[in-house]
């Protein structure tokens, strides 16, 4: 791809005019030249990182935010998704890592970019190691059982576990994922604990719930909506100190009586190390843009999501912030 430059040597412009019309391209009118910031920069072979499998939380988000992006004209056209699975977020965290100086790798994050490295004795990669690009939301998080489940609240599950301690089966993704950290602090309050089982896809999860081969599951709105519209699932709890927007009738932790100090699931953006300012200024120019948009605020409406815009410091500082809770939390779990 011909990258093309502004250069006030007359001679060279000429050149690089010339060199576009060969190649067919409009060096005063492309799309690259109003997108996003970075003054004109744009990726030649973007790539979206995910630390899930396909059909994973952070895939199956960054898949929805490319798309908007792309219909709302913020970028074009489109953008491949590299997912790096290994480690529970250290492959796409040492993968980022591999990059450091380059333009064109980004990667989503979330709450378990902090709890591995916490997790894991002599972790290579934190998030310190890599470029704080921007924070977008906080997920909110809910409890959901089978309709025919025993279980019609919080309480309810709580008590079947203190009857039969370290049977009853949370649905989840990875252990450090949040859903497993909020589970294991209701459970070390409550005195009790159950067995985590985890799938890769939200939809492996989802068919455990309804075949009877987990009890509950805590996840996103979006994870759940489907099942539920369809009758076969219900939300029995907001794990969270604030009422679900999607289903505000599902009691809170605290109104189910629960006080531990719950972890939010944030997703957010990274970049290499040292990626060049024009690169970096592009990639928060293009994310500011997003959540502006009409789509963007109708998509974060419908699955229950908090937008949070933090660019740059802010987001590295809230990072900082957020890793000390989760640093508490795990010791608290003992996980």
């Amino acid at each position: 791809m011909i990258r093309v430059r502004k250069f006030r040597p007359v001679s060279v412009l000429v050149l690089l005019i010339l060199l576009a019309s060969a190649c067919g391209l409009d060096g005063g009118d492309s799309e690259s030249d109003s997108e996003g910031g970075g003054g004109g920069f744009e990726p030649s072979r973007p790539e979206f990182l995910v630390h899930t499998g396909p059909g994973g939380g952070s895939d199956i988000f960054v898949r929805d935010v490319i798309e908007i992006m792309r219909e709302e004209g913020i970028i074009s056209g489109n953008w491949p998704v590299r997912n790096e699975e290994a480690g529970e977020g250290a492959g796409a965290m040492n993968y980022l890592l591999s990059k450091r100086g380059e333009t064109d790798t980004i990667s989503a994050m979330t709450t378990t970019w902090l709890t591995t490295p916490l997790t894991i004795e002599g972790a290579e990669v934190t998030v310190e190691d890599l470029t704080p690009i921007a924070g977008l939301i906080i997920e909110p998080e809910l409890m959901a059982v089978a309709t025919d489940s025993p279980y019609s609240t919080l309480n309810d599950f709580v008590d079947a576990a203190k009857e039969q301690p370290g049977k009853l089966i949370q649905a989840g993704g990875s252990t450090t994922e949040v859903g497993a950290l909020n589970g294991a602090s209701i459970a070390t309050e409550a005195g009790t604990d159950w067995k985590f089982l985890s799938f890769e896809e939200v939809g492996q999860r989802i068919t455990a719930l309804l075949n009877g081969d987990a009890d509950m599951m805590l996840g996103s709105a979006q994870d759940f909506a489907a099942q539920v519209d369809a009758g076969k699932l219900e939300v029995i709890a907001s794990i969270s100190p604030e009422p679900s927007p999607i289903y505000p009738d599902a009691p809170t932790t605290a109104d189910e009586g629960f006080e531990s100090e719950l972890v939010p699931q944030v997703r957010g953006v990274m970049g290499p190390p040292d990626i060049p300012q024009e690169a970096l200024e592009y990639y928060q120019g293009i994310f500011e843009e997003l959540v502006e948009t009409d789509a963007w605020k109708e998509y974060a409406e419908t699955n229950g999501l908090v937008t949070q815009l933090r660019v740059g410091e802010e987001w590295g500082d809230f990072l900082a912030e957020h890793n000390d809770v989760v640093a508490e939390k795990l010791e608290e779990v003992e996980l």
